[in-house]
């Protein structure tokens, strides 16, 4: 017995119902990602045609906050000291924040670039950017501008969530020390030393020193011009800070305070009030500033 085909009428019940089936589940199972927008902290538009994939951190702190935005398992590559969290630590690196490898960063082919506009070599960003890779300048100034940066960074990455989890944990710990450290209008004088040779430090603009204000203290070269600067010796024990406090690493910063006791007439060498912090708590500009603030305030505090 022969059986006949035919085709069913497409505009039959039945068969409309089928498309529609099959349509509801593309739409569903398909993601379709729309074109992503932000600013950076340089004012340039940063747009992409779908959330990065592969990124790439270009210092310390960045890798700390590409995190804290639910980054980590797209960043494919960082500079070194890249230590925190713990995973950044076997990522590829791709140079040190002050001298990049350009090749190694093209060879991994990103589609996000994040660069610390006052740390990397300016020469070196540009040049990623005329070779065509979307580049995002990062420089948090303020407290508030650490959460701002997270969830800019989470819509860059499509990790909304997690960031805005993790921008509000911030904010929360932060208004609780504002309530711990109210402003001290006896402010005391600080010299904050950021390097040994040569001597450096920082203006009020640093967000180093908006800790220090925070705390109750005074930074002796608040108005003084540049982000960082190198003072002379001379300017230091003219100023006759009242307390030191080194950001070098433990054993280094011990030598960077040794050095100041040869000038004894000075307040903080009298009253032994040299003191060294963890540099990775107040130099990279990410949430962990919060142990920052707590201990630069326990100092100034005593």
């Amino acid at each position: 017995m022969t059986h006949k085909h035919t085709l069913k009428n497409p505009f039959h019940p039945d068969t409309l119902i089928n498309f529609f089936i099959i349509f509801c589940y593309l739409a569903v199972s398909t993601p379709v990602w729309a074109q992503v927008q932000v600013v950076d902290d340089s004012g340039q538009i940063i747009t992409l045609k779908q959330p990065a994939k592969t990124i790439i951190s270009l210092s310390p702190g960045l890798t700390e906050l590409i995190s804290s935005a639910g980054g980590l398992p797209l960043l494919k590559g960082v500079v070194s000291y890249s230590d925190y969290p713990e995973a950044a630590k076997q990522l590829p690196q791709v140079g040190s924040y002050n001298a990049l490898d350009i090749e190694k960063i093209l060879v991994m082919q990103p589609d996000l670039v994040i660069a610390w506009q006052s740390g990397n070599p300016k020469h070196q960003v540009e040049q990623l950017k005329k070779l065509g890779l979307t580049v995002y300048i990062s420089e948090p100034n303020d407290f508030m501008d650490i959460p701002v940066t997270i969830k800019k960074l989470g819509k860059l990455m499509a990790t909304e969530e997690i960031a805005k989890k993790n921008a509000e944990s911030f904010i929360r710990q932060f208004e609780a020390l504002k309530q711990t450290y109210p402003n001290n209008k006896n402010k005391q004088s600080i010299f904050i030393q950021i390097w040994n040779n040569p001597v450096m430090s920082v203006n009020e603009k640093h967000l180093i020193s908006k800790v220090i204000t925070f705390c109750g203290g005074s930074n002796i070269f608040a108005k003084a011009k540049g982000l960082t600067l190198e003072p002379s010796i001379e300017s230091i024990l003219e100023n006759n800070p009242k307390i030191i406090i080194a950001t070098g690493m433990a054993d280094t910063s011990k030598a960077w305070l040794k050095r100041w006791e040869q000038w004894g007439f000075l307040d903080a060498v009298k009253n032994k009030r040299l003191y060294a912090t963890n540099p990775d708590h107040l130099v990279r500009h990410t949430p962990r500033i919060i142990l920052g603030i707590k201990d630069i305030c326990r100092i100034i505090n005593r």
